[in-house]
């Protein structure tokens, strides 16, 4: 009986082995396919939100629709937020690569996620309160805007399963290299089995169905800045979220350029959709550049061939044939001191530390940032390809 008994539990932990190893190939499959979905409908957004950015500042420079600047400003920051929900959907997939540079104060944005939650709280009338010891903190990596959208998701997450009339706890301090934020409720707390997987966007049960992607996107986005969130129960009941944030890097101030008048900057277009090329193309032009264009990255490559040069190259990075990466080297084998940008739905996907960003000045994300294209164009100067810098 004794040597019955061992070897069934032998059996047991195998077959318990085999379904782990099972399940954990099964995950990973799935977040690769999500993944690759996830990739190509934030491409293909961004370059929607990109036509129609760029149509909106065509728009707006026109004087001739001087009367409706302050409608043409709205629909911007529309384009604004829809571009940043697409970066939510790769959070998502965890195909984001870029980290943040800026710093942001998160007392300022904890705090203000946390009014927000009271005021929805009072509206539902079930008499939860919110208990917060948020003394001021350092400054963190990330953006005042994903941070906010953090914790809100985590407030309502928390406001779903606390039950009614009890308290929901928000604490934060600043530790050894980092800040901890937690965020705790009473409620029925998380099945312990359930721990370890309650960020898998497809993971779910009877507690976690209705937010399981909302951890998984903060779980996406911890990750991304380089910090780490984790789920707990509480002694007597409830769940707990920590949060770990690092601390923004000491920034120098960077040095002040002197001003350039306006600048009239030779600029070559490379793109296969032609909706993008057209509008770009435009908006450049009404502000006094000579701009040429290319639909394909071999038409490109003849410019150079032929002897002509440019100020600035703008290319896209996904192109049938020829990628944007092939006509940088083709461009840069041909012109060492060209001064070329990619331009890409994917640039929230390029890693700081890709090394085919050492031919290029930098990478900018669509929908594009005009203020920084027309900086771009003012500086005579720019950065040489060993000084380059992502954008996303």
């Amino acid at each position: 009986m004794v040597v019955l008994g061992h070897d069934v539990s032998e059996q047991a932990r195998g077959e318990a082995d085999r379904l782990r190893d099972r399940e954990t190939r099964m995950h990973e499959e799935r977040m690769h396919a999500m993944g690759v979905v996830a990739s190509g409908l934030a491409h293909d957004l961004n370059h929607s939100l990109n036509v129609i950015a760029l149509r909106i500042a065509t728009l707006r420079a026109d004087p001739r629709f001087e009367a409706a600047r302050r409608s043409f400003e709205g629909l911007g920051r529309v384009v604004d937020d829809a571009a940043a929900t697409v970066a939510r959907l790769q959070d998502l997939a965890r195909r984001r690569r870029d980290r943040p540079a800026e710093s942001v104060d998160l007392t300022a944005v904890l705090l203000g996620a946390v009014e927000m939650a009271r005021t929805e709280m009072d509206g539902t009338g079930a008499g939860l309160h919110i208990d917060e010891a948020v003394p001021p903190l350092p400054m963190v990596r990330g953006t005042a805007a994903e941070l906010s959208h953090l914790f809100a998701d985590l407030l309502a997450n928390t406001r779903e399963s606390a039950p009614a009339g009890s308290t929901v706890e928000v604490r934060a301090r600043a530790g050894r290299g980092g800040v901890v934020v937690t965020i705790a409720d009473r409620g029925p707390g998380i099945p312990e089995e359930d721990l370890s997987r309650v960020f898998d966007p497809f993971f779910s049960s009877s507690e976690t169905r209705e937010t399981g992607l909302v951890l998984s996107i903060a779980y996406g986005l911890m990750e991304r800045l380089g910090g780490s969130i984790s789920a707990a129960n509480r002694p007597g009941g409830g769940s707990v979220y920590s949060l770990t944030f690092p601390l923004a890097s000491a920034q120098q101030p960077r040095e002040q350029k002197k001003a350039h008048g306006p600048r009239r900057a030779s600029v070559l277009l490379v793109d296969d959709e032609s909706d993008n090329l057209e509008v770009l193309e435009e908006l450049l032009t009404m502000e006094g550049h000579r701009v040429e264009t290319a639909a394909s990255g071999k038409a490109a490559v003849e410019r150079f061939q032929r002897g002509e040069r440019y100020d600035l190259v703008l290319c896209d990075v996904g192109m049938p044939q020829m990628s944007g990466w092939q006509v940088v080297r083709e461009i840069r084998r041909l012109e060492p001191s060209a001064r070329i940008w990619l331009l890409t739905g994917w640039a929230n996907e390029i890693s700081e530390h890709d090394p085919r960003l050492a031919d290029v000045q930098g990478v900018l994300g669509k929908p594009l940032d005009l203020d920084e294209l027309r900086s771009l164009l003012g500086d005579p100067q720019g950065p040489t390809p060993s000084e380059h810098h992502a954008m996303a």
